[in-house]
């Protein structure tokens, strides 16, 4: 628990289980890219007596634990002051919405990257129709057709319940939609080259959070969460690159005009 006792963490709530193995997770690295094979081992899981929290962050978590994430619903319910962040792993994707649909109508903003977020919403292809002259003009990263198609699955998102829904979609940028609208945010610029992108979703789906605990607007979280991607894809794992406050603020000062959110 060093680490955690470095970064100021408080390890009141974690259990150690002794003789059990630690999980592993392979990572498979080829260029920049990556695929993660997850062994998740079984562990007795039990949510703590817990007082009402600010926020509550969930992400994944393996097999064998549905009862777990009961507990976590009931919780709460129970407190309904606390705000929840949701970030469903493999397993609790597989579970299906309607096993978790507490935790998707009660999570205050949910995280997904595309290929997640189209299997949680079952969609294969959103449009058959080519897109049109104008939509081939458009600004997005991919094109027009893109952003509509991710606009739908923002769409589909957000009727299970989440107030503001996260679409991370790797090098390509990011899109949010709250009460006010869906958001295409570009990539903020690579320093240089990526090494490679493990922990890139991590980092941005946990700085959105660290931001909206702080009182900054969805907006402005939005403009924060892909610097941390940007540079935690600069060095090797999910943690080394990752940057302070001070220096996420900083970079947001200087980066070029067009680094804005476009509204889709």
């Amino acid at each position: 628990m060093q680490p955690l006792k470095k970064e100021k963490v408080n390890t009141e709530f974690i259990t150690a289980h002794k003789n059990a193995k630690t999980n592993y997770h392979f990572v498979l690295w080829y260029g920049a890219e990556r695929t993660i094979l997850v062994k998740h081992e079984p562990y007795q899981y039990a949510l703590p007596t817990l007082p009402p929290a600010r926020w509550l962050y969930l992400s994944s978590i393996g097999s064998g634990t549905e009862k777990y994430h009961e507990d976590i619903a009931d919780y709460l319910a129970k407190n309904p002051s606390v705000k929840f962040a949701f970030q469903p792993g493999t397993f609790q994707i597989k579970l299906g919405t309607e096993k978790l649909k507490g935790l998707y109508e009660r999570a205050e903003v949910l995280f997904v990257n595309r290929e997640e977020a189209e299997r949680i919403t079952s969609s294969v292809s959103l449009r058959e129709t080519p897109p049109s002259r104008e939509e081939l003009k458009s600004p997005f990263q991919g094109g027009a057709r893109r952003a509509g198609d991710v606009k739908t699955l923002l769409t589909n998102l957000h009727a299970l319940g989440p107030k503001i829904v996260c679409v991370t979609d790797g090098p390509k940028g990011a899109y949010m939609a709250d009460e006010r609208g869906a958001y295409f945010m570009p990539p903020y610029p690579d320093p240089k080259p990526p090494v490679e992108r493990t922990g890139a979703g991590d980092a941005f789906a946990a700085t959105f959070v660290s931001y909206l605990a702080l009182g900054k607007t969805p907006l402005e979280a939005l403009h924060l969460a892909p610097i941390n991607s940007a540079y935690v894809v600069q060095d090797i794992g999910a943690q080394r690159g990752l940057l302070s406050r001070e220096a996420l603020e900083q970079y947001l000062a200087s980066a070029p005009a067009d680094y804005q959110p476009r509204k889709i």
